[in-house]
């Protein structure tokens, strides 16, 4: 639901300049253009978004796989999400794990390393498809005419980036906890051997 009334508000507000700036730089597509044109991007903004989600969750998983280096996540790079207080807000992100049943919204199974590699799989696809959305939700600027890019365009880009970002991060943030989980396992497996 935060998603959803971000983007309402964003709209309105985007529609509100423009009609402001119509008064003194006359908008070509009028009236209608300015209460039209937002909605309308952020639309296209969100199928390029889906579009892109579509096609990377088609690439092979051996590519997103927890041994990559893509999962791994630096004491640096941890520390700058807690800058921005992913712990408070992570839970407030939608978890859209209803996609690929899979949800990361809770780690439901942490005993078990063959959920923690698949929650890490699940993860990094989620980490490449946010940051191609922040990407490619530029792509809007180029399907507008030049005064419609920077008055809607841009904007409706820059609140899709901003949603990306956050599950991104929040996603990244949770990687080494994920992998501490693993060696706490394999550490009670080893000892549970050598305990036999």
């Amino acid at each position: 639901m935060l998603y959803i009334w971000i983007i309402l508000i964003a709209n309105i507000a985007i529609i509100a300049v423009n009609l402001l700036l119509s008064i003194t730089f006359p908008l070509n597509e009028g009236v209608l253009g300015a209460l039209l044109l937002p909605p309308i991007n952020t639309l296209a903004v969100i199928a390029v978004d889906g579009i892109f989600a579509f096609i990377i969750r088609r690439l092979p998983e051996k590519w997103f796989s927890y041994e990559r280096k893509l999962s791994r996540v630096s004491n640096k790079e941890c520390k700058l999400y807690a800058s921005f207080g992913v712990r408070k807000w992570r839970s407030k992100v939608p978890e859209l794990g209803m996609f690929t049943n899979f949800h990361k919204d809770k780690v439901y199974d942490p005993g078990s390393n063959d959920y923690l590699k698949r929650y890490i799989l699940e993860a990094n696809y989620g980490v490449v498809i946010h940051a191609a959305c922040v990407v490619f939700g530029f792509l809007i600027l180029f399907i507008c005419h030049s005064e419609c890019a920077l008055r809607v365009g841009l904007p409706v880009a820059i609140v899709n980036a901003a949603l990306n970002l956050m599950p991104m991060f929040a996603l990244r943030y949770n990687l080494p906890k994920l992998f501490s989980l693993m060696k706490i396992n394999d550490r009670k497996a080893k000892n549970a051997a050598l305990a036999e």
